[in-house]
Formats: structure tokens, C-alpha cells, sequence
């Protein structure tokens, strides 16, 4: 196996534990901390390849100024380079495996391998000071206003999720990506706005606890992409990683192109929570748990309404739980959308970035496949092992998609008929809008990809398996 493909089954096989009873979990909580761990992982892999075959300049180190020591590789096999970079930066981000780590890493080059590891440690020094080292929780608002966030009233006591996880330092460019303020923002009554009245009736009637005008199909999309901490499985990055996976491995792609692919994506996702979480924080919209509740039900509201709620798999117990931190935007939409469109530019599917207008075509059945970007893939959400909280087993669903477009639309759209979002959180219904995670997610994938493809790159570079 191509060796940054085995180690990025051995980091999301530490995320998955890290979200499963019975492992000592919890070390890189929510998807935010995880993208973070992952884009490490893989930065560390990308530039032990880069310095080890004489490509300093491609380094991640490199192209960000960071000071470093790192001098000529032993030469050899790079498999052992990677594996030292993977395992000390493994280690950092999930220390209580280490056992699982060690047992994963066999017999090792001792030269070689410690030259990864130093590698390794310089990506985990130029991160050390990057404001991640915080309480990623707080205290809902003990006096809330008309649209501001707060617990979901089926779970009292809820506390908020990342409120300065948007300060944390970005691994591309200091600036976050521009979002323009969500329909009715600054007005005193947000349904005085035509599409925040569309997006509440859209997921009053479609988000429901009660299936209502929710389609059997829409429901599963609703769950395929779940993926809410949820037992055994985690969380987003971890399933887009597991996207990404199927996508490549036809390819046989060569180890540095495989280095750069999955450093660029999984910076990418990184980028995307540190710029979802700022913008989450910046408009600190309620959910749709606690807007639909609050509007009056003589113009719509229901006072007693519950949603579908993100799935609760492998766990008993309630359902409709919402996640702990703001509306817009929908974190889902925005990581989903740069990863995909980080695959399009990395691996050249098509002539151009993925646009807005793509992705609101899909829903008008006015986008055309695109025979490079043909996948399917079967949701660990919908795998045929994984469990409802009544007890049982969920059927394993295979889904074929026809272009990354489709995905980026199905994956923001999933929100609402889980309930647990407004349409607008990941799309706007207009092309032109810079509203949602899904046309930010698009601009974040652009720029990782400037990033990493601005030359030198690691794309071409032949080195010894």
C-alpha cells in the first residue's frame, strides 16, 4: 500500500477510537480539534517527502517562512521517513494509543526513520503557539436576544462548542475567507425576510421528528452524512477522509502527488473549521431547534416542534439533539465543500474550480456528469453494521454519485432533513450569493490548492518507494 495511504488509515482509525467507548477517547474532541490533529498528521507526511527527496522548497515549512533545521535526507526508502513524521505527530495528537501506533509501525530503517520524526516535530513546533490551546467550551448566554444561539431545549444545559476556536491560526493565508451576513440578519423579525421565511418553512416541514413531507430518500441523505461524534464512526473530517480514500486509491497514485492530495485537503478542512467557527461566532445564529419554538404559531412557529436531530448511532437513547454550537454556517457544508473542491483541482477532473452555480444545478437536474468525478461509497452511517437507538441494525446503502458537485449539494442539503440547520447555512437558492458554507468551503479549497500547487510542488517528484 502506498505509504501516506496507510498512515491516514492509521490516523483515522485513531479518530474513530477517539469517539468510542472503551478507548481512553476524547483527546481531539469535535470536528474542529480533529481537523486540526489531521491536517498535522498529513503536513508532517507532505514535507518529510518534500525534504527527503530534495524538494525543500515544496515544504509546508518552507512556503511559510518557519524557520527550520531540517537538512538532506539518508536517502533510501522514503517509506520509513513517512513513517517516523506519522508516528511522532500520531503520538502528539493521540497520545494514549501509543501502543496502537507502535504496533502499527514494524520494522523500521533507525536513520531514516528518525529523520521523518524530526521532521515530524518541526511541524508539531511551528503549530505549538497557534491559539488551539483553549477551552474549547462555554456557558450559553444566561440573557439570549431574539436569533442568538442557546441550548437546544431538549438538551438542558448545553454548553457552546469553540466560541475562539475562529483566533486559531490558519495554515494558509492570515486572512478568513469572506461570508456575507444570512437572510434577515440585522432585522427585528427575521421572517420579514423572504428566504429566511422560505428556509424556516423548508425545515419546519422537512426537518421533522415526524417524517412529514421528508421523503424516505431524503432521510437517508440526512443521515449518510452524519457523522455528529457519533459512536465508532466521529466526525466530518474523519468521513470526508474516508471520501477521499475511494476516490484515489483507482488511481495508484505516486507517493509525493498522494502526499500533496492529502496535506492539501486536510489543511484545507483545518482552515475550513478555523473560518466556519469564526463566522458561526460572528452572527451566532440560533438553530432551527429553537427558532421554530420561539416564532409564534400564527405565523408559522410551533411551539412544541422537534427535528429529526443528528443521528444518534450506536448510542440509545434521544434523537433529536442538535449540535452545540450556531447555525451559520453549517460546518458540514463548508468542510464537505473544500475537500471536494480541493479533489478537483488537486487531481484535474475538470477544467475548472467547482462554482456555486454547479453545486445549485444539481438540484434543478441541470448538472451533467463528469465521468472523472464518478464514485461510489458506502456511509459507515449506512453501512449494514452500524445501529439505530431502537435497537436496529441499519440497512448498508450503497450510493453512486456522478460528479463532486452532487456531493458538495447532497452533503449541505443533509442538514435539513436531519432538522439541525437552515438551507442557508450551506447554500443559498441564488447563484451570486456568498451566503452558506458551501460557497465559502469552495473558496478554501481554492486557496489550499494555490498553496500547495504554487511551484515548486511535490507533483512530478519520482523518489524511491
Amino acid at each position: 500500500m502506498n505509504p501516506v495511504l496507510y498512515w491516514n488509515a492509521i490516523l483515522l482509525e485513531c479518530s474513530r477510537r477517539d469517539f468510542t467507548r472503551g478507548f481512553n477517547n476524547a483527546q481531539q474532541p469535535g470536528p474542529i480539534r480533529t481537523s486540526r490533529a489531521m491536517a498535522i498528521v498529513h503536513l508532517a507526511i507532505h514535507d518529510a517527502v518534500a525534504f527527503s527527496s530534495g524538494n525543500p522548497g515544496a515544504a509546508w515549512l518552507t512556503k511559510k517562512g518557519i524557520p527550520n533545521t531540517i537538512g538532506a535526507g539518508p536517502g533510501g526508502s522514503v517509506a520509513d521517513i513517512i513513517a517516523g513524521a506519522a508516528v511522532v505527530t500520531l503520538k502528539a495528537m493521540y497520545p494514549r494509543y501509543r501502543g496502537y501506533i507502535d504496533d502499527s509501525t514494524g520494522a523500521v530503517n533507525a536513520a531514516r526513520f528518525a529523520f521523518g520524526e524530526q521532521v515530524g516535530q518541526a511541524i508539531l513546533d511551528a503549530r505549538a503557539g497557534d491559539g488551539s490551546d483553549v477551552s474549547l467550551v462555554a456557558n450559553q448566554p444566561s440573557d439570549p436576544v431574539y436569533g442568538q444561539h442557546r441550548a437546544d431545549p431538549y438538551q438542558p444545559g448545553q454548553n457552546r462548542l469553540g466560541p475562539v476556536w475562529g483566533n486559531v491560526t490558519r495554515f494558509t493565508g492570515a486572512a478568513n475567507q469572506p461570508l456575507d451576513p444570512f437572510p434577515g440578519h440585522g432585522l427585528a423579525d427575521y421572517l420579514s425576510n423572504p428566504d429566511y421565511r422560505d428556509d424556516f418553512d423548508e425545515v419546519r416541514d422537512y426537518g421533522a421528528r415526524q417524517r412529514g413531507k421528508r421523503s424516505a430518500e431524503q432521510e437517508r441523505i440526512g443521515v449518510y452524512w452524519g457523522y455528529d461524534g457519533a459512536m465508532n464512526l466521529g466526525v466530518p473530517p474523519r468521513l470526508y477522509n474516508q471520501v477521499a480514500r475511494k476516490v484515489v486509491e483507482p488511481l495508484a497514485l505516486s507517493i509525493p502527488r498522494a502526499a500533496e492530495l492529502f496535506a492539501q485537503l486536510n489543511v484545507a478542512m483545518a482552515d475550513a473549521g478555523i473560518d466556519a467557527w469564526h463566522w458561526k461566532y460572528a452572527y451566532d445564529l440560533w438553530r432551527p431547534v429553537v427558532g421554530l419554538r420561539e416564532e409564534d404559531a400564527t405565523r408559522g412557529g410551533d411551539p412544541f416542534w422537534a427535528p429529526l436531530g443528528a443521528p444518534q448511532t450506536n448510542t440509545a437513547g434521544p434523537t433529536t439533539r442538535t449540535p452545540n454550537f450556531p447555525a451559520y454556517p453549517s460546518g458540514h457544508a463548508t468542510f464537505g465543500a473544500a475537500l471536494f473542491q480541493s479533489l478537483r483541482l488537486a487531481l484535474k477532473t475538470a477544467s475548472r474550480p467547482i462554482t456555486l452555480k454547479d453545486v445549485l444545478d444539481v438540484e434543478t437536474h441541470n448538472s451533467p456528469p463528469i465521468a472523472n468525478e464518478a464514485f461510489s461509497f458506502v456511509s459507515d452511517e449506512l453501512d449494514g453494521i452500524s445501529g439505530d437507538p431502537d435497537g436496529s441494525t441499519r440497512t448498508r446503502v450503497v450510493k453512486a454519485f456522478d460528479s463532486f458537485a452532487e456531493a458538495v449539494w447532497e452533503n449541505s442539503v443533509s442538514r435539513i432533513y436531519l432538522g439541525v440547520h437552515w438551507r442557508f447555512d450551506g447554500i443559498p437558492r441564488r447563484d451570486g450569493e456568498n451566503i452558506g458554507g458551501v460557497p465559502l468551503g469552495l473558496a478554501i479549497g481554492e486557496e489550499a490548492h494555490d498553496f500547495f500547487n504554487t511551484a515548486p510542488s511535490l507533483g512530478g517528484v519520482v523518489i524511491t518507494p
